[in-house]
């Protein structure tokens, strides 16, 4: 029997709510108290991959290297993202950013932030990629109205198991496909419908949806369909 991918729907507050984690190490700290809440929709510790939605309050770090490959997307609250050479990014609600593991930076957050993320730890390959030496803030504006899906990647992990593309569709209709790697969408504009062989599930703008590595689903897009996909293969 063919194995079915397991849909999982992100709600940005939680399937029963946020629980309040663990508090963030002073040491790290410049600024603030924050309390940080979350829930974990995926995690798997032997290869130090999670994804699920946060909040928190306000806080800034120090100066120092980012602890983690992360992939983020706001659904409210904004930030300044700073570098050692005085280089200032703002990230606001609607904008999605990655952070290579290693990047020297600091987090300065003046208000709550709420997020979907995408977080691997464990050890990186060194690797001579544009992408690993600066934070990406995709351009989430539309790119056409393409009848066939076009879909531009912006982040590639040293260790090639992460990725984070900008995907347009048509109004199109994919058959069932293997799923090759853990999947969180975004759809920013249209409808994605996704069928796991029992169930369709209609995905709209500004909903997030996540596909489990591992068996086959379908999928159908109206015109002009714009998602951001960050994706984890896992290996095994």
């Amino acid at each position: 029997m063919t194995k079915t991918a397991k849909i999982t729907r992100f709600d940005p507050n939680g399937p029963n709510g946020l629980e309040v984690w663990e508090k963030m190490d002073e040491a790290d700290l410049v600024a603030g108290d924050p309390v940080q809440r979350g829930h974990l929709y995926h995690e798997i510790e032997a290869q130090g991959y999670m994804t699920g939605v946060w909040d928190c309050t306000a806080f800034s770090t120090k100066m120092m290297p980012y602890p983690v490959d992360e992939y983020m997307y706001f659904f409210s609250g904004g930030l300044t993202m700073a570098l050692p050479d005085g280089t200032e990014i703002p990230i606001n609600a609607g904008d999605a950013f990655i952070i290579p593991k290693g990047f020297e930076c600091q987090w300065i957050q003046p208000e709550t932030v709420h997020k979907v993320f995408m977080i691997l730890y464990g050890p990186v390959p060194e690797a001579d990629k544009a992408s690993l030496k600066r934070i990406t803030v995709p351009d989430l504006s539309p790119m056409g109205a393409p009848e066939v899906t076009a879909s531009r990647t912006d982040f590639l992990n040293a260790a090639g198991t992460m990725q984070v593309e900008v995907v347009t569709c048509g109004a199109v209709s994919r058959p069932a496909r293997a799923i090759s790697a853990n999947e969180l969408i975004t759809v920013l504009d249209g409808t994605l419908s996704l069928n796991d062989g029992e169930t369709t599930h209609e995905v709209t703008a500004g909903e997030t949806v996540y596909l489990h590595q591992g068996g086959t689903v379908g999928w159908t897009t109206s015109a002009g369909t714009r998602m951001i996909v960050a994706s984890f293969t896992q290996n095994g």
